[in-house]
C-alpha cells in the first residue's frame, strides 16, 4: 500500500514516519508533501491508497485537498489531522468521505490504532468491490439475449450463492450484482424460495458444513472457514441453532456411525 502524508511541518511528517511502524501496517511506500500543490502533483503521478492530510496548509487547506481527491483520485481514502475541534471542519471532512478526523497532537500509538482501523476498512471495501464486480460479470455471463425475468435473476443470484459460500455475502452486494434494490431482491427471493436471502445463505452453508464434517478430513475450524464463517464461535453458534448440536458433536457422531457401518460391512 502507498501512504501520502500532507503537512507543511517537516518535523510533524518525520515524527509520523518514525513514530508509526509503517512496515507492520503494510505500507510499502510512504510519500510526503508540504503543500496542497505538492500533494496534488504526487496524487496525479501515483496511485495513493491512503492520504493523511493536515487541515492548515500554506496554499489551500485540507478540505480543499479532500475535494480534489474526491474528484480526481476517488480510490484514495483519507484521514484528516487537525488542531481544530470545530464541528464545521469535521462535518465537511465526513461529507467528503474522510474516514477519520483526528485532533493534534496525537500520540503515535493512537495514530497507529486509527491507521489499523482505516486499513481494515480499505480492505473490506476493496473485497466488496471485487465481489460486486465479479458478481456482475457472473450474472451478465448467464444472461440470454432476451431480457431476464425477475425469477431468472433470482435463480442466478441463488446459483452465485451456492458456488461462493466461502466468501462474504450480503444482501446489498448481491442486489448490486443483479442490478436490483435490496428490498426488491429480498421480496422476490422470499417469493421464489420461501426464505430470506440470509436464511438461504445460512441453510446452504450448514448443508455444506455437514458434508465436510462427515468427510472428516478437515478440522471444525477449517470447515468454518470453508463455509464462510469468520470465527469458530460464530460457526458453532449458528450450527447448533440449526442442528441442535455443535459441529464437533456432529463430527464425532458421524464418525461413530461411519465406524459402525464399516464394522458391519467387515462382519458381512
Amino acid at each position: 500500500m502507498r501512504l501520502l502524508i500532507v503537512d507543511d511541518e517537516p518535523i510533524a511528517v518525520q515524527g509520523i514516519i518514525e513514530g508509526v511502524d509503517m512496515d507492520r501496517l503494510g505500507f510499502d511506500e510512504v510519500f510526503s508533501a508540504g503543500s496542497y500543490a505538492e500533494a496534488v502533483q504526487i496524487l496525479s503521478e501515483r496511485q495513493i491508497d491512503l492520504a493523511i492530510c493536515d487541515i492548515e496548509m500554506p496554499d489551500e487547506n485540507g478540505i480543499s485537498l479532500l475535494e480534489w481527491i474526491n474528484s480526481h483520485s476517488p480510490d484514495t481514502e483519507t484521514i484528516i489531522l487537525s488542531c481544530h475541534d470545530e464541528f464545521n471542519y469535521a462535518r465537511q471532512a465526513m461529507h467528503l468521505r474522510c474516514l477519520e478526523y483526528v485532533l493534534k497532537p496525537v500520540r503515535y500509538e493512537v495514530l497507529t490504532e486509527v491507521l489499523e482501523r482505516v486499513i481494515k476498512l480499505i480492505g473490506e471495501k476493496r473485497r466488496q468491490n471485487v465481489m460486486t464486480e465479479y458478481g456482475r460479470q457472473y450474472i451478465n455471463s448467464l444472461k440470454q439475449e432476451e431480457p431476464a425475468s425477475t425469477a431468472d435473476t433470482v435463480e442466478k443470484v441463488a446459483a452465485y450463492i451456492d458456488t461462493h459460500l466461502d466468501e462474504a455475502l450480503s444482501v446489498n452486494a448481491l442486489a448490486g450484482m443483479a442490478f436490483m434494490s435490496a428490498d426488491h431482491l429480498t421480496r422476490s427471493f422470499k417469493k421464489r424460495y420461501q426464505k430470506t436471502v440470509s436464511e438461504y445463505i445460512l441453510q446452504k452453508r450448514i448443508q455444506l458444513a455437514k458434508e465436510l464434517l462427515r468427510d472428516g478430513r478437515l478440522t471444525v475450524t477449517m470447515v468454518a472457514g470453508k463455509v464462510g464463517f469468520g470465527s469458530y464461535s460464530h460457526f458453532t453458534e449458528q450450527f447448533k441453532k440449526c442442528e441442535g448440536i455443535t459441529p464437533r458433536e456432529f463430527q464425532r457422531r458421524e464418525k461413530g456411525i461411519r465406524m459402525e457401518n464399516e464394522e458391519k460391512e467387515r462382519e458381512l
